[in-house]
């Protein structure tokens, strides 16, 4: 019976010791290093900076026939500026502009004038695009898109 006991014994200050090794090497190896507070500071002074100096891409006007119930034609007069994420994305979107009226068509098509002339229904086509153009891009280009005609007809 005493041999059981050390055995035990043995095996239990075995099981005692890896424990604190591994929480000695959790605390003490795997310590992630201190982050330069001065320096990440200036890195996102400077992406803001960068961010502030970027211009939208203004696209031209351009009229989308609306879903109407009636026999009234129906239609959205729409003047765009796209901004995005970064300035040397403005030749892509002017590169794909057709693409950006297409899905501007598709999208517009399919809601009704009575959505479009209220202020959540603006928020719900600007949505729609930039989720739709950054789909079709392949890669978030677009960050925001203000309209600076807006004529529901």
């Amino acid at each position: 019976m005493g041999s059981v006991q050390k055995i035990l014994l043995i095996a239990n200050l075995v099981v005692v010791l890896a424990g604190a090794a591994v929480v000695y090497y959790s605390h003490n190896i795997l310590k992630p290093k201190a982050t330069d507070q001065s320096a990440e500071a200036e890195n996102l002074k400077n992406s803001a900076m960068e961010q502030a100096q970027i211009q939208a891409y203004p696209m031209k006007k351009f009229v989308v026939n609306l879903y109407a119930r009636g026999t009234r034609l129906r239609y959205l007069d729409v003047e765009m500026n796209i901004l995005p994420f970064h300035e040397d994305q403005k030749e892509l979107i002017k590169a794909n502009e057709y693409i950006i009226k297409d899905i501007l068509i598709e999208i517009g098509s399919q809601l009704g004038p009575d959505e479009l002339e209220t202020l959540s229904g603006k928020i719900l086509l600007e949505n729609k695009l930039k989720k739709q153009i950054n789909t079709k891009l392949g890669q978030p280009v677009v960050k925001q898109i203000y309209f600076s005609g807006f004529i529901v007809q």
